[in-house]
């Protein structure tokens, strides 16, 4: 969230910078029209922010440590981007209003305040009409109401809209404050913002780390779990990493979904996800899909990788949570690497949950990494304070939300290495 607070400094210091040195003697209009321009560069800078991060660049995600923190990053501007959206639109209202009440009485306009101009009507009413259309699209995103599938293709709206803001804040701006740092900030985040968002209407996000693929193995687990072998092109395992993740597209009307990368298989030029049928789409992939279909995979993305081996570390998965570490282990046999130091907790709400077993055990005699199945069951839940941590002990967590609060509850944050896997 540094991140979000360093765009908002950046934002309100232009802002300042602006003001004339006797702006703390001028009255209620000029605050208010102060207040107009400040909500409108941060709301603008917050959306040029967001259409920049929906284009997934792959410096960014790696500056921000990860897909999970830049999708974090792009929910949390976009609140507060809707915040600022609707404090400009009340004060732009707020003097109409305030002399309907009787509290406020208005001079007459001063002569050429506005030369007369059909564009800045267009523009004013572009941003009335932008204005609702956000509040709209906010309830869309926030509310998760929508199938995924139909609230991506909803998403898109976002691209038109800012194009439309862009063109409301940039031909309204006053030529007094139009090369100030006010004015360039606007100018900057208006002209980058519209190259993202056309960028994202021609449908070229994620393009250049898109590979065709086709599905040559399907294989039913236990626990409602699929797992298909895809052969890619050899420039993604190239890139890949044993940890990461990557947005497979099975059907063009339902688009990507990130799932994790379990193993990848060098001699078949192949990678194999595992998917665990938790959501409206995942459920219904049995019987979906069949060897030989086309798909389309984009990535590799996260930075949920293979750490650098260094003394005493535990591995926490809860449920499906266990494939990353999967494929750590599938990394080291791969790499001829032993783990001594590094005990795996897997988590699972009854032993017919349990995912793999067989290679697990395989895998934890290969690498000498322990391997630990709590079955809540015969077990109960996972007792953090029967853990031996110190403050230079490392931990990855992959698993539901509602597991991961309880070990913050226990575990200093810093220590604590995680992934929020949810998109929405």
């Amino acid at each position: 969230m540094r991140y979000l607070f360093l765009l908002l400094l950046i934002s309100l210091s232009c802002w300042g910078l602006t003001l004339p040195l006797d702006a703390m003697q001028q009255g209620f209009l000029f605050w208010r029209n102060q207040g107009v321009q400040l909500t409108g560069i941060l709301a603008l800078a917050l959306m040029g922010a967001l259409m920049l991060m929906a284009t997934r660049p792959a410096w960014l995600e790696q500056w921000l440590g990860g897909l999970d923190h830049l999708y974090q990053l792009h929910k949390w501007s976009g609140i507060t981007a809707g915040s600022m959206v609707l404090l400009h639109w009340l004060l732009t209202k707020s003097p109409r209003w305030l002399v309907d009440w009787g509290l406020l009485e208005l001079g007459p306009r001063p002569a050429g305040a506005h030369v007369p101009d059909v564009w800045r009507g267009i523009a004013k009413e572009v941003g009335e009409y932008c204005f609702y259309a956000m509040i709209l699209f906010m309830i869309v995103s926030l509310v998760k109401v929508l199938p995924y599938g139909r609230f991506r293709q909803i998403h898109k709206v976002g691209a038109v809209l800012f194009l439309l803001a862009a063109f409301h804040c940039i031909y309204l701006l006053p030529d007094a404050t139009r090369w100030t740092p006010f004015g360039l900030l606007t100018l900057i985040a208006g002209v980058l913002g519209s190259l993202a968002a056309l960028w994202s209407l021609f449908g070229l996000i994620g393009r250049p780390r898109r590979y065709p693929g086709q599905i040559i193995e399907i294989r039913e687990h236990d626990g409602n779990v699929l797992e298909l072998e895809v052969v890619l092109p050899t420039d993604f395992q190239d890139e890949y990493l044993p940890g990461q993740f990557a947005l497979l597209t099975l059907h063009k009307e339902e688009g990507s979904h990130p799932f994790t990368i379990v193993r990848e298989d060098v001699q078949n030029g192949s990678i194999i996800f595992a998917i665990k049928a938790l959501g409206d789409y995942t459920r219904q992939l049995i019987g979906q899909v069949q060897e030989g279909d086309e798909v389309t995979v984009e990535g590799p993305y996260g930075r949920f990788v293979l750490p650098e081996s260094g003394g005493q570390e535990y591995w926490i998965a809860g449920g499906i949570g266990i494939t990353p570490f999967l494929a750590w282990l599938e990394g080291l046999v791969a790499e001829g690497y032993h783990r001594p130091g590094a005990h795996l907790y897997y988590c699972v709400n009854s032993r017919q949950e349990i995912l793999f077993a067989e290679r697990l055990q395989q895998l934890s005699k290969q690498t000498g990494v322990k391997v630990t199945i709590v079955d809540r069951e015969t077990d109960g839940f996972l007792d953090p304070s029967s853990l031996d941590i110190d403050e230079d002990t490392r931990l990855w967590f992959c698993g539901p939300k509602g597991m991961r609060d309880m070990l913050l509850k226990h575990v200093p944050a810093s220590q604590l290495h995680y992934e929020q896997f949810d998109f929405r």
